[in-house]
């Protein structure tokens, strides 16, 4: 009696094991019964909720295609190198299929991303484009993100509409940048000052570098030291929304009231100001984080179904919303924000 139930034990030990390497054959993938989990690393949703608006997109994209059982897993990078890195390594030993990664910077990723790519996982890169020192390191599988260039170039649009207003030859304009952004700050930088100087080659243009945490305390720290040695400053933009923001404290503390603001990404409070009327802002150029999230899912899922992907997925151009338009704008109705 004891050998036929020990034998009936090693019968269901065997067939249990065959289902197993069923179902984990062709790498260990996840069968389209128990769905494809997906790895999100974001690069910061404390200084940054712009990035919410990521998770939303990935997410819409999941309840647009039910039938691929898509599953999430959110990290957040806090802005920090060694963070990214851990996140990355924790979403694949959790089982991630594949990276949506939104880096922390230009390059610290790229030896991770070529030692989990060689092992079969794909990679897909979102909003800060990469600095290969190589073409041979470019391993991910496209590159999603929004024209950094155009982003300062719509900026420096809505600079030159209130400038034409002053009836000055030579308006002063400042742009805090983000040094440790690389070339995606730099893009933003020049694009806003090539549409400046087209019309007004007398424009004077300082670049200020906020070299501290990014947020809008250290742009205000910045801003105040700024305003101390400049007793004239036209217009200001900036890397992003908090740079701007942190600004406009500072110019506010200082009783500096004839200097005009323009946002970039799409934030709260400049909406906000923008619409109850605060004179200050003249603008905010909205870079859609949902589209990026949403577009950045359907790239990671074509790259999944084995199809061949562009280096470079286009974005719509980014929108300039301002005084004379943001009514067109139901932004109260944006999760993200």
């Amino acid at each position: 009696m004891k050998k036929n139930l020990f034998m009936v034990m090693l019968l269901i030990v065997a067939l249990a094991l065959t289902l197993a390497g069923c179902k984990n054959r062709g790498g260990g993938s996840t069968t389209a019964d128990d769905g494809t989990k997906i790895g999100v690393s974001i690069m910061e949703l404390t200084a940054y909720t712009w990035y919410l608006g990521v998770i939303d997109g990935c997410n819409q994209w999941a309840q647009e295609n039910p039938d691929a059982k898509v599953t999430f897993q959110f990290e957040d990078s806090k802005s920090d190198v060694s963070t990214m890195l851990n996140n990355i390594d924790n979403l694949i030993t959790a089982g991630s299929k594949g990276i949506i990664l939104f880096p922390a910077d230009a390059s610290s990723a790229i030896p991770v991303v070529k030692q989990y790519t060689a092992q079969g996982i794909p990679f897909v890169i979102g909003d800060y484009a990469q600095q290969p020192e190589s073409p041979a390191d470019a391993v991910w599988k496209t590159f999603v993100g929004h024209d950094m260039t155009a982003l300062g170039e719509s900026s420096g649009r809505v600079a030159v509409d209130y400038l034409k207003t002053l009836g000055k030859t030579d308006p002063v304009c400042l742009f805090i940048t983000r040094p440790t952004s690389g070339q995606v700050s730099v893009d933003r930088f020049e694009g806003f000052k090539k549409v400046v100087l087209a019309s007004f080659p007398n424009a004077r243009i300082i670049e200020e570098g906020d070299t501290g945490a990014g947020s809008r305390a250290s742009s205000q720290d910045l801003m105040e030291n700024v305003l101390q040695r400049e007793p004239l400053i036209d217009v200001v933009s900036g890397h992003n929304d908090a740079e701007v923001i942190g600004a406009y404290n500072a110019a506010v503390s200082q009783n500096r009231t004839t200097i005009k603001f323009i946002g970039i990404a799409g934030d709260k409070d400049v909406l906000g100001y923008i619409t109850n009327g605060n004179a200050a802002w003249i603008g905010e150029v909205l870079q859609d984080p949902v589209v990026l999230g949403h577009t950045a899912m359907d790239a990671m899922w074509n790259s999944l179904q084995g199809k061949e992907l562009p280096p470079k997925y286009d974005l719509p151009q980014p929108e300039a919303i301002t005084p004379a338009n943001v009514s067109n704008y139901n932004w109260q109705t944006w999760s993200w924000l």
